[in-house]
């Protein structure tokens, strides 16, 4: 029963978040073409046989259609859903359908409504960041060491606790979680880091050790770990209950100032002393509301659980250190923030490609539809949080993918328009069709690639040769 669950789950996030997505990037299109005067004939969510639909008063046919992976919207004179020229039609169009027809505006009308579909795309994702960080707010960690994993690449990097990451591989950052997520992304690459040590700047080059994580529902993934953490407010976010704190009347939201008259400044300061008391007793002192309170505790020898499945035998409190607050932002600073944060993503996923293409890095991350369905219902099985920031970051590699120079892609669209521009009239006929049927190709072998792709990585493959 789980299983059948699981599985609806996953089809139903994926043609929801699909969908979404497809219909901002086909609204733009609309709109900038209603904007020119171009008549809309058809706006269609998903290729194929038509599911349902209507037909507007300005005769535009919206539809639903059986295969949801894309959509389109067909413009007045255009021969399919490609935006190719209908040659028979355009010559016989009379002066009145030529205002209306798309390959008779002029060329900036023309890429302006091309270009509408991606930008749509990243206005949303820029939309939905601001709301959420007006709303909810972001979790930002401060780029500072808290705690360096002896033996772990970090340390034999020279990495220090109170160092502070200014930038990684020249690009400057201001959150820990970049830090996570670049060793995350690169297991077994170096990479350089520029960190701040008291007065003095320095470059540290540190390689992630690559692991084989499982993801929810046992998918198997290398990922680097570099063995930082970041340095933790020292406040308290769980009493473990029959722990040593919990006896002593620890309670969530104090603040440790000090450890036997020794000041605690970070979390870790508390764990470092606490794993060298040997299970004597320590005198906590905590700031409480207004008041200053001295609890008197004798930690106890436990086993800690990791996160690689193993355990550790240590000196223990019972309490775990509380997560930074999320910080909400008015809405100027959250539009500004998401802009940044958008545009990180975008620069990103661009440097993952040009890796790509020129060797440095495989092409066993690059996902096509079964991988985009997989994300989402994981995303959708751990919150609808998670849910918004994968739409995010699908639209933001939408848009980014449909400016690629592929004829068949708004990208490539603009191509021809570019070589119109240059030439001063269009492209002949023959030569619009080559570039659609190069462009289809590509995008056809592409597809066939990456579905490829999935179907090993979510072990499709493995699980049908065992059958056999």
């Amino acid at each position: 029963m789980s299983v059948v669950i699981d599985i609806s789950t996953t089809i139903i996030a994926f043609v929801v978040l699909l969908t979404v997505l497809v219909f901002v990037h086909e609204m733009g299109h609309y709109l900038a073409a209603r904007w020119c005067g171009v008549r809309v004939e058809t706006f269609s969510i998903g290729f194929g046989p038509e599911l349902f639909g209507w037909t507007d008063r300005k005769q535009t046919r919206w539809k639903i259609a059986v295969l949801p992976f894309g959509g389109f919207v067909k413009f007045f004179g255009d021969l399919n859903a490609t935006s190719a020229p209908d040659g028979s039609l355009l010559d016989k169009l009379t002066p009145e359908e030529r205002k209306v027809a798309f390959h008779h505006k002029g060329l900036l009308q023309r890429m302006a409504i091309v270009i509408a579909g991606p930008l749509a795309n990243i206005l949303y994702a820029i939309l939905i960041l601001t709301t959420v960080f007006v709303a909810y707010g972001q979790r930002a960690t401060p780029p500072e060491v808290g705690r360096v994993i002896e033996g772990a690449a970090a340390a034999a990097a020279g990495f220090q606790r109170g160092d502070v990451v200014l930038a990684i591989d020249q690009r400057s950052i201001s959150r820990f979680e970049a830090v996570i997520e670049a060793a995350l992304l690169n297991p077994g690459r170096r990479l350089s880091f520029l960190v701040r040590r008291g007065e003095r700047e320095l470059t540290l080059q540190a390689t992630p050790e690559p692991f084989t994580t499982s993801e929810l529902d046992g998918i198997e993934r290398e990922v680097g770990e570099l063995g930082l953490y970041p340095a933790s407010q020292a406040v308290v976010g769980k009493v473990l209950p029959d722990g040593a704190a919990a006896e002593a009347g620890f309670a969530v939201g104090d603040r440790i100032v000090a450890v036997n008259d020794q000041q605690i400044v970070h979390f870790q300061d508390l764990q470092d002393i606490v794993g060298a008391s040997g299970g004597g007793q320590l005198t906590v002192t905590v700031e409480r509301g207004m008041e200053l309170l001295k609890i008197k505790v004798a930690p106890r020898y436990q086993s800690l659980s990791l996160g690689d499945g193993g355990s550790v035998e240590r000196w223990l409190l019972g309490i775990q250190n509380a997560p930074r607050p999320l910080v909400r932002y008015a809405p100027p600073q959250a539009a500004a923030e998401a802009v940044r944060t958008s545009a990180d993503m975008v620069v990103r996923t661009v440097d993952y490609l040009g890796e790509m293409i020129s060797g440095d890095r495989g092409t066993e991350d690059l996902g096509g539809p079964l991988r985009i369905a997989h994300a989402s219902g994981q995303a959708a099985r751990v919150g609808v949080e998670q849910l918004i920031m994968l739409s995010v970051l699908l639209s933001l590699n939408l848009g980014l993918i449909n400016l690629l120079p592929i004829p068949v892609l708004d990208g490539g669209h603009l191509l021809l328009y570019l070589c119109e521009a240059v030439r001063g009239r269009p492209l002949t006929e023959r030569m619009q069709e080559y570039a659609f049927r190069f462009g289809l190709a590509m995008i056809l072998s592409l597809a066939i690639f990456v579905t490829w792709n999935d179907l090993v990585q979510l072990k499709v493959v493995d699980f049908i040769v065992g059958i056999f």
